[in-house]
């Protein structure tokens, strides 16, 4: 893939490279939170019993719909954390794969969910998504490992010293809010740009890139704060990131995952996913009518 170095900033550990690609904008949507905040759509259990990894989404609007995965859902009967990326059509339902990230809690909060300012942090999201793939090639589910799920979340806990009596995952970042927003400040958003590779304590640790610009910035601050929880879980490094070490291995892993094998699958909505993965590294592509919506590559190690 050609990308446009827009710009490299660091700070507090984190290094990102802010980049454009040559197509972007070429499908309107709006975002899942967006939309909530909108009131467009409804997202809520799948019944009154409910059921830890699956959850109801419905859009009553002309919009299509965007939701990234690792987003985080607040609320309902317990919080859940997106297993893929989502890209829903106008006026539609679907059933939504999430994995829960408050183990704790199973009674009703509010009757429906909300969305976080926040979402998970790329070691979690590629477990999850590693667990996503094999269960896709075994039985055509987008589910994933829960154990595996509640096990990363205790680390994080563990990590920044912070747990909560339903060992909730969003109570780290709600904890750590002014440290986090002092992180994120001093970062700034780049215009034009629809693509990040984030680096925490020198080690690349995932790239994103978007269809638009508009919802690229809506999430640049979830992930600079994600990348600040980062900083708890990884071991220092001597080694001071360069611009021209950041963009080298940019470029070199995007390379590297053009010449992976990769299978496709039906989206979770409409669209198509072409899941890809080695020792080091996994991810997916979403896309529909042949246009990327979202392209996420977690590494691993």
């Amino acid at each position: 893939m050609q990308i446009r170095p827009i710009t490299f900033q660091t700070n507090s550990n984190i290094s990102i490279v802010q980049f454009s690609t040559s197509e972007k904008n070429t499908l309107e949507h709006i975002s899942g939170p967006k939309a909530l905040e909108e009131n467009y759509i409804i997202l809520k259990e799948v019944s009154e019993q409910a059921s830890v990894n699956k959850i109801f989404l419905e859009n009553n609007s002309d919009n299509f719909v965007f939701f990234m995965d690792g987003d985080i859902l607040t609320g309902a009967k317990q919080n859940r954390v997106l297993n893929t990326s989502v890209f829903l059509a106008p006026n539609s339902k679907i059933i939504l794969p999430v994995s829960c990230v408050e183990q704790g809690r199973w009674n009703y909060s509010k009757p429906v969910f909300d969305k976080s300012p926040d979402i998970g942090t790329s070691i979690l999201r590629a477990k999850k998504a590693k667990s996503v793939s094999e269960n896709l090639k075994r039985n055509k589910s987008f589910s994933a490992d829960q154990g595996e799920v509640w096990e990363e979340v205790h680390l994080y806990c563990m990590s920044a010293e912070e747990d909560s009596c339903t060992s909730d995952y969003n109570v780290i970042y709600e904890r750590k809010f002014e440290e986090f927003d002092k992180i994120l400040k001093s970062f700034k958003v780049e215009n034009d740009v629809n693509g990040i590779t984030v680096f925490v304590k020198n080690k690349l640790l995932h790239i994103e890139i978007f269809n638009r610009t508009d919802i690229y910035n809506e999430y640049f601050s979830k992930i600079i704060r994600s990348a600040s929880l980062e900083n708890y879980r990884l071991k220092s490094s001597d080694k001071i990131m360069t611009e021209a070490e950041a963009l080298y291995k940019t470029h070199t892993l995007l390379d590297d995952v053009e010449r992976l094998e990769c299978f496709d699958t039906p989206g979770v909505g409409v669209g198509i996913e072409k899941r890809f993965e080695s020792e080091e590294l996994t991810g997916f592509e979403l896309s529909y009518l042949n246009k990327l919506i979202h392209s996420t590559i977690l590494k691993l190690n």
